[in-house]
């Protein structure tokens, strides 16, 4: 079994002097990830204290950071976590949402940087291989969202493309979108699968709720669900099977306390006995990246500029 969190965890500056201050609720969010125990963890709006807490307290986890968005410091990362007892990185990279991605830019009218990280990893007893990436789409423009999500798309063609044996493909992330709009179905009419639906749940369901839970009202109910964080799979030959996907309610409901202010989701995808698939570190291979080595685009993803700084 292969589980895997989506989570947006709120970045550790915000709400400084609120009830939900990341110093008041990171007990609460890092247990949560410890209790669920995902082999992987998309996070979305990861920041500096959100990512030394999880170095000290999840040393199950090793990370891949991801390169930086937002629009100034401090940074915010879409970041993977990842069990390396389970899972063996074999290559790694990121880019930005934007007409020119593999500088730090933005463009279709989007008001925040936006960026993807993704990860190709081995499955450690068995042949199987996998690429995941990891986003969060712009909150303001719905343009910014469609071209982001095609982007991605196309990103994952070139990246599986690489491999030479087409593996399935995981994406997580906050679309800030809502289900059977033009951005989902940018995932759907492209061969993905929406995890949540294929474990057989009905829609109607939030996983935003602005840390107020069950009394959460979302002010535009007519448009459908707030169902804005979602884990894709796209897998030809059916290596993976999605088994369940669940979002997790937990929190000190007595307190008003939450791990972040969007529930984080958890799939589980049972791993199909075939084999006949190439050695994990062969997936890789090339003239320019050598077997279980970076390729060429994980330098992009952390090529730093001066004036924009990183944590």
């Amino acid at each position: 079994m292969l589980r895997v969190m989506s989570f947006n965890v709120r970045g550790s500056f915000h709400d400084a002097r609120k009830k939900n201050a990341w110093r008041n609720r990171a007990d609460l969010n890092v247990a949560t990830i410890e209790r669920y125990a995902p082999d992987m963890v998309g996070l979305q709006e990861a920041q500096r204290g959100n990512l030394s807490a999880y170095r000290k307290r999840l040393p199950r986890y090793a990370l891949i950071r991801g390169p930086r968005y937002g629009n100034a410091i401090p940074h915010d990362f879409n970041t993977i976590l990842f069990d390396p007892e389970r899972l063996k990185p074999l290559d790694s990279g990121g880019f930005w949402l934007s007409q020119t991605p593999d500088e730090y830019s933005r463009s279709w009218e989007a008001r925040v940087v936006r960026s993807a990280t993704w990860a190709l990893f081995g499955v450690l007893g068995t042949d199987l291989s996998f690429l995941h990436l990891n986003t969060h789409l712009d909150h303001v423009s719905a343009l910014a969202r469609r071209e982001g999500s095609k982007l991605v798309v196309r990103r994952i063609v070139e990246i599986a493309g690489r491999t030479g044996v087409d593996p399935p493909a995981i994406v997580t992330g906050d679309f800030n979108s809502r289900p059977g709009n033009r951005t989902h179905k940018t995932f759907t009419e492209s061969g993905f699968t929406d995890t949540y639906l294929a474990a057989g749940n009905e829609e109607g369901a939030n996983t935003f709720h602005a840390f107020k839970g069950t009394l959460y009202r979302d002010t535009h109910p007519h448009r459908g669900p707030r169902r804005i964080d979602w884990i894709f799979l796209k897998d030809a030959q059916g290596r993976l099977r999605v088994e369940s996907h669940r979002i997790i309610h937990d929190a000190d409901e007595s307190s008003g306390l939450y791990p972040s202010d969007h529930y984080p989701i958890l799939a589980e995808f049972s791993i199909s006995a075939r084999s006949g698939f190439a050695p994990a570190c062969q997936l890789v291979s090339t003239a320019a990246a050598p077997p279980c080595q970076p390729g060429p685009t994980h330098a992009k993803a952390y090529k730093r500029r001066p004036q924009a700084g990183a944590c």
